[in-house]
């Protein structure tokens, strides 16, 4: 996962064409592991209708965060989609009524300190400011969908993975005339990539692992791609490596694990209680 984000930004397409064309390699090849596994797939409105609504939100956090990336750069778009932890603590707070404390205010404030080093300037007419805003809402969506993965943990990894896939497919469609072939062989090389290691490996191995682990402790796991995304820009990009993008990350990175162990520690005492 930590090359994905530098492939999106070496690639000449657009996020439309790379989005359809890896959709349509994972579909494809899942259908064809779901073939050789003999795996059915339980047709229901109710199961469908979830899995329409996971592809949903899968389709909107590609979509900002592959834009994210073209319109900044691939460090960026990583950063911003780390925002894992301070979204768990917001969401916590909207639907669970999980008030913060003062521990999660201060890892709030170190992430929007983090995001401001980085930021050289907040306007929209600068191509970090609006990178930056892109990939927080795509890591808004991102960190939905391992609770919903859970949710519907009856249907098998496989199957849920296909749904994901497919049913992600039809937001990109609607911007299908902007679809770019592909005639460079770096692009065919590229998407290649994208579809069978970044997407059918990696996002389907993504979702077993956040199906039957904790949210919080798969946050940990994914910021472990952040170091790999951005050492790949720098020697394979040559994108820029500044003290203020390293420090800016180092705090956003700190500020979600603060997130994330206030959260876990919440879970433990839970079932201490218990």
């Amino acid at each position: 996962m930590g090359g994905v984000p530098v492939f999106i930004k070496f690639t000449s397409l657009n996020p439309f064409t790379i989005g359809i064309v890896r959709l349509l390699i994972a579909s494809f090849l899942m259908g064809i592991l779901l073939y050789v596994k003999k795996e059915k797939i339980p047709f229901n409105l109710r199961n469908l209708k979830n899995l329409f609504f996971i592809g949903l939100i899968f389709s909107i956090h590609w979509i900002t965060y592959f834009f994210s990336i073209k319109t900044s750069t691939a460090s960026i778009g990583i950063l911003g989609a780390s925002t894992y932890g301070i979204h768990l603590i917001v969401l916590g707070w909207i639907f669970l009524k999980t008030k913060p404390s003062w521990i999660d205010g201060l890892a709030i404030m170190i992430a929007f300190a983090g995001t401001y080093i980085i930021i050289p300037e907040f306007t929209f007419s600068n191509k970090i400011t609006i990178g930056i805003f892109l990939s927080v809402i795509s890591g808004l969506f991102f960190a939905l969908l391992p609770i919903l993965h859970q949710k519907n943990s009856h249907l098998t990894n496989n199957v849920r993975s296909l749904g994901q896939y497919v049913f992600a497919i039809p937001l990109f469609l609607v911007f299908s005339s902007k679809f770019e072939m592909p005639y460079k062989m770096a692009d065919i090389y590229s998407l290649l990539y994208l579809g069978i290691i970044g997407t059918f490996l990696a996002h389907t191995f993504w979702i077993n692992v956040t199906t039957k682990l904790p949210t919080t402790f798969t946050s940990l796991i994914f910021y472990i791609v952040i170091p790999m995304t951005m050492m790949l820009s720098f020697v394979w990009l040559n994108e820029s490596m500044t003290i203020q993008k390293v420090t800016g990350a180092i705090l956003i990175i700190t500020a979600n694990i603060i997130g994330i162990m206030r959260k876990f520690k919440r879970i433990r005492i839970s079932l201490d209680l218990d």
